[in-house]
């Protein structure tokens, strides 16, 4: 018979969002950096890239992809020791009846406000200072939002990723440790510093956040019907009839191409969050 004084996992889950998100707003550094994090990244971002980026296919990618590689990097930054830090804690809960998955998810709801508001900073610094394109796929008007969700869901992705390498690890250290070499990977394997065609290494690429999120937002800002840089700097017109456009198929501007990647992306959130449960409940074994 159940104890009637046993904490549901649904009230277990809201008292510790409630504790989260004090333990965020009490942290004056760590708070600090949510809020000031994206607004430089945006700007620098803005900073280093021209009126002029959206011209052209190599200009535009290479500022999609900074883009994507910063933000990626702010979600993974925002939760990468938010489990490992209180290890201790969280085992002796387990064992006093604490529910993983309410655990879990209480991190992710708090995480994905603070996603809601970095991405909002960061999408509207970039958005208005670069002159993103305008984009009519899925619905007529509207761009800003369609760059705002692709990057929400980008950084919550990456911030879910981060939650589950602290649900895996046990020390801030090794966490740290850990997290630079994910991003080269989802840098290297993100299609766009290098060409990777078939095989395994293809497939490779389409298990890493940076490469949905750079198909994200190279079809919302129409990459493929932007013309190449060579066109652009060519003065003497020879090369307009002769020089074909950069084209990827990930970057088709398609409205059901980007509802596919925003539900890869989401799918990511939801298998990062299942595996972080699952690793999370091997806690009681730990020797700590």
């Amino acid at each position: 018979m159940r104890n009637k004084k046993e904490v549901g996992g649904f009230r277990q889950m809201t008292i510790m969002m409630q504790r989260n998100a004090e333990i965020i707003i009490n942290n004056k550094v760590k708070m600090g950096m949510i809020l000031l994090f994206p607004v430089v990244i945006g700007l620098l971002l803005s900073y280093v890239s021209r009126k002029d980026t959206f011209l052209c296919f190599e200009n535009a990618s290479s500022a999609l992809f900074a883009i994507t590689s910063a933000v990626i990097y702010i979600g993974m930054f925002n939760s990468l020791t938010e489990v490992c830090k209180e290890r201790s804690i969280v085992k002796r809960e387990y064992m006093t009846n604490m529910k993983i998955p309410a655990y879990i998810l209480s991190i992710l709801l708090v995480q994905a406000v603070v996603c809601l508001f970095q991405s909002a900073v960061v999408t509207g610094i970039c958005y208005f200072l670069l002159d993103f394109p305008a984009s009519d796929i899925l619905f007529e008007g509207g761009s800003f939002i369609k760059y705002y969700i692709t990057i929400f869901l980008i950084i919550y992705a990456a911030d879910a990723m981060g939650i589950l390498i602290s649900s895996i690890v046990k020390t801030n250290e090794l966490a740290n440790l850990i997290a630079p070499i994910l991003i080269i990977i989802q840098l290297v394997l993100s299609g766009v510093l290098f060409r990777l065609e078939g095989g395994l290494i293809d497939f490779v690429s389409k298990l890493t956040i940076s490469h949905w999120g750079m198909s994200g937002l190279g079809r919302i800002a129409h990459l493929n019907d932007m013309i190449s840089r060579a066109v652009l700097e060519d003065t003497t017109g020879q090369l307009a009839n002769i020089m074909p456009t950069a084209y990827e198929d990930y970057y088709v501007a398609s409205g059901g191409g980007l509802l596919e990647v925003w539900g890869i992306l989401f799918v990511f959130i939801v298998l990062f969050a299942v595996l972080s449960m699952l690793f999370l409940k091997r806690i009681e074994k730990d020797a700590r």
